[in-house]
Formats: structure tokens, sequence, C-alpha cells
């Protein structure tokens, strides 16, 4: 295949894996790879989402992106 005449562009790639924790990770001072993080829409109701949650959290505490704040005990 000839690639000369397609369209040439600069494309910008983001990795958004546990994004959400990653910036809190950065604002507190913690490690996302090692300290367990997640990042809950609202902690005051118990039907609120995990929005993002590190990897420490996802392998230990088995905690999953999108779920409810009232299955798990924080």
């Amino acid at each position: 295949m000839n690639y000369d005449n397609l369209p040439h562009k600069d494309i910008f790639c983001i990795d958004m894996k546990c994004f959400y924790a990653s910036c809190i990770a950065m604002l507190e001072g913690l490690d996302v790879l090692k300290d367990p993080i997640a990042v809950i829409n609202n902690f005051e109701q118990p039907g609120s989402i995990v929005l993002a949650a590190s990897p420490v959290m996802k392998g230990k505490f088995k905690i999953k992106t999108g779920n409810r704040r009232y299955v798990h005990v924080f």
C-alpha cells in the first residue's frame, strides 16, 4: 500500500487508565501505583459511583470503576 497520498497529521494520544485517580494522587502527594485510591462521585450518598480506582484498589480490594459505594465499606 502506498501511504504517500494519504493525509498527514499529528495525533496526540493520552492514556486514560485511572486518570482521575492519578490526578488525585498528584494533588495529595500519593503514589497511584502503591496507594489504594478510589475517586467517588459523592461520598455522602450510598448510591454514588466509583469514578476511578487505582491499580491497588482494583487488585487488592476488588473495587472497579462503576461500582456503587454501598457495595464496599470505605
